[in-house]
């Protein structure tokens, strides 16, 4: 019979990417990228956000692509003006039905069907237009109507930190979170909330027990996720605003 700790790291297996998963985002990042260059004059682009960080949960939604672009006018507009502009270049390939704008993104679902937890296919990546301004970015907030700083870089680097720091074992343990906040209707949003949130709540030594730090995690977390909690680069808005 399989023990409480047996169980828990074939949940951590469980949770991680494979090279198939891997591969296919490379492909598609390559490909999304192909086609915005007929549209826009492209600095550079980028895998970023959860699975940049290695900590996104599977089945493998909304990954994140950045892409930098060179003309700057469009900071002078509506946020929204960009999303628009991306999304029709993209619609162009996929149809309209599979690409919408969303809050800081345009969505591009590749269609897949019967996905579950085993499968290696990307479901659906999240393009993030956005200008360089300093060591940081400038991306769209179609709610707000603000150009929003952020600097995925520094978000990168305080993960990969804190995972280290734990014995490889930070990484894990906040997708096990995410992976029960998304079972559970997400009611932790955005989900970026939460490994900002581990960033303070999972520290210290590693104790060799999944089930006993995630007990701690969610005994300090109902008391604290009312708090403000910034996000981890020294600029943009708080993300529990």
């Amino acid at each position: 019979m399989i023990t409480v700790s047996d169980a828990f790291w074939k949940f951590r297996s469980r949770l991680e990417t494979t090279d198939t998963e891997d591969a296919t985002a490379s492909r598609r990042q390559q490909k999304l990228r192909g086609q915005l260059d007929e549209a826009f004059d492209i600095v550079t682009d980028f895998l970023t956000g959860a699975y940049r960080r290695h900590t996104k949960t599977k089945p493998l939604r909304d990954v994140d692509i950045m892409i930098v672009l060179r003309d700057t006018s469009y900071l002078g507009m509506h946020p929204r003006e960009i999303l628009e502009e991306v999304r029709k270049a993209l619609a162009v390939h996929y149809g309209d039905a599979r690409v919408c704008t969303d809050r800081r993104a345009v969505r591009v679902d590749f269609g897949t069907e019967h996905v579950d937890d085993l499968t290696g296919e990307v479901i659906s990546f999240d393009v993030v237009p956005a200008f360089e301004e300093g060591d940081h970015y400038l991306i769209p907030d179609d709610r707000l109507g603000i150009w929003v700083p952020t600097n995925p870089k520094i978000h990168a680097e305080l993960a990969t930190t804190a995972n280290k720091n734990f014995d490889g074992q930070w990484k894990p343990l906040v997708k096990m979170i995410k992976k029960w906040n998304q079972v559970h209707g997400s009611p932790i949003e955005p989900s970026f909330l939460i490994e900002v949130m581990a960033l303070d709540l999972i520290t210290g030594t590693w104790t060799g027990s999944h089930p006993y730090e995630l007990r701690q995690f969610f005994a300090s977390a109902p008391h604290r996720i009312t708090g403000r909690w910034p996000g981890p680069a020294p600029c943009g808005p708080p993300l529990s605003a």
